[in-house]
């Protein structure tokens, strides 16, 4: 039976290596350790088929023993700035201590909710990936700085207190008590006493398992009996925290003055997030701090609230305007020089303008929470106001256009009454929306008769002749 050179086994190994895990599931599912029965496989596909049997297992038990701080090895997905370090830092790191801690590897495998001897090897492997980092940054993370070295150093070193805080996590983030704030507090004890910076890297490691970024507020003010209060947070060193929520305000509000007049489907969903998300953040600091009014912190939220405040607004008159302009009216002749305006039929049934207008209501309605926020609900519901009767007007009109034998193209004139009635269902206008839908159809359903009537005439006509 042929078996890998060193060579071949070296290469295939460093492969297997850069895999990703869901590429590496893919493999381990193509050459399984025990194949099927009946299926025959040689020496090099058996021991390529163990290489991929290790490195998953491998991985299983690197994301057990490193897993209070697996979510700090990748971007946050909310773009909020936070304490990362590059996956292949965890990797090699992850190497040198399972080689010193060999032995003890196999215990991870029974891995389970609570602690046992497994917790005790996770910690050691820990205490092994920080002395590596330390020790041997050349093999670990060759170019990181001194200072990202220890930050990572340091975090390793709190894993196993962060290993036995996140159960509690969720009641942190929530109302605790005052027994379990207290509970909150002496774990910012016990990491500064590990480290100087050991109370801020451990609410970091706590960070990157929170998935809405201002809910760390609740878990922030209550690190120390006076965190509450903005004048001393924010000579703390928990400060950072709070500065880095408000620059992804800041960042947020940038990118929603850039939005053009006519966003795609694509813009208007990252708009409607992104003010979405500064809301929850601004609501979540006036629960959480009292801010003072002339403080940096103050000044950069009151200013946040105004810009967005003028950008919803102007979005409200931009959907307005872009509603308008996909069912326009157009002036008509009534006798001599008497006009009136009336729906224009022969507008463009389909296309952009008709699209724009859409994805703009349909923002308009999803802000309704963050109009809320920045005092510009009145201005939406204004807006609602208006365009439902506008809508209604138009196609009602249209369908009178289309009873009457006026409209130039019937086919084009009610699907733009039907384009009328999509607008108002975003807007949740629904109760004049379904009038709308009820009147079209039964210009439909006449229209459907007329036709047989029709026909039947005709028929009647020629068997005449």
């Amino acid at each position: 039976m042929t078996a890998l050179s060193e060579t071949q086994r070296a290469l295939l190994g460093g492969l297997v290596q850069r895999c990703g895990d869901a590429v590496l599931d893919g493999l381990r599912a193509g050459f399984p350790v025990e194949p099927e029965a009946g299926v025959e496989t040689d020496g090099k596909t058996a021991e390529l088929a163990r290489l991929i049997e290790d490195e998953w297992r491998g991985r299983r038990r690197r994301d057990i023993a490193f897993g209070p701080l697996t979510p700090m090895f990748a971007a946050r997905e909310d773009g909020v700035q936070g304490l990362v370090f590059p996956a292949g830092a965890r990797d090699r790191a992850w190497r040198v201590a399972a080689e010193r801690e060999a032995d003890l590897l196999p215990m991870l495998d029974g891995a389970g909710p609570t602690e046992g001897d497994w917790t005790t090897v996770a910690d050691r492997l820990c205490a092994a990936a920080s002395a590596a980092v330390r020790d041997r940054h050349g093999e670990v993370w060759p170019e990181a700085s001194r200072e990202a070295r220890e930050e990572l150093a340091g975090c390793f070193d709190l894993a196993p207190l962060a290993r036995r805080a996140l159960p509690r996590l969720p009641v942190w983030l929530e109302r605790p008590d005052d027994e379990q704030a207290a509970g909150l507090r002496l774990l910012i004890q016990d990491a500064n006493a590990i480290g100087p910076e050991g109370g801020r890297r451990i609410v970091d490691i706590l960070f990157a398992h929170v998935a809405d970024a201002e809910r760390m507020l609740r878990v922030v003010t209550r690190t120390s009996r006076s965190a509450g209060n903005e004048l001393v947070l924010s000579h703390s060193e928990m400060a950072v925290f709070v500065d880095r929520l408000l620059a992804s305000v800041s960042e947020r509000v940038l990118r929603l003055g850039a939005l053009g007049p006519a966003p795609d489907e694509t813009e208007t969903m990252q708009a409607v997030a992104d003010a979405t998300w500064c809301a929850a953040v601004l609501s979540e600091l006036d629960m959480t701090l009292q801010l003072r009014p002339d403080s940096p912190w103050g000044k950069t939220t009151r200013m946040a609230r105004v810009k967005l405040s003028g950008q919803l607004s102007g979005l409200m008159r931009s959907a307005g305007s872009a509603a308008h302009a996909a069912l326009p009216m157009k002036r008509q002749v009534i006798a001599g020089r008497m006009t009136r305006m009336a729906p224009w039929l022969e507008a463009p049934a389909g296309g952009e303008p008709i699209e724009a207008a859409a994805a703009l209501l349909g923002m308009v309605t999803a802000l309704r929470g963050a109009a809320v926020v920045f005092g510009c609900e009145s201005d939406r519901q204004r807006l609602n106001t208006e365009l439902t009767d506008y809508l209604t007007v138009w196609a009602n009109e249209a369908l009178d256009s289309v009873g009457d034998g006026d409209a130039p193209d019937i086919d084009r004139a009610l699907r733009l009454v039907g384009t009328a009635a999509r607008f108002l269902t975003l807007i949740e206008a629904l109760e004049a929306a379904r009038a709308v839908r009820r009147r079209a159809a039964a210009a439909e359903a006449a229209r459907a008769a007329g036709s047989v009537t029709e026909s039947t005439a005709e028929g009647a006509a020629s068997r005449a002749l």
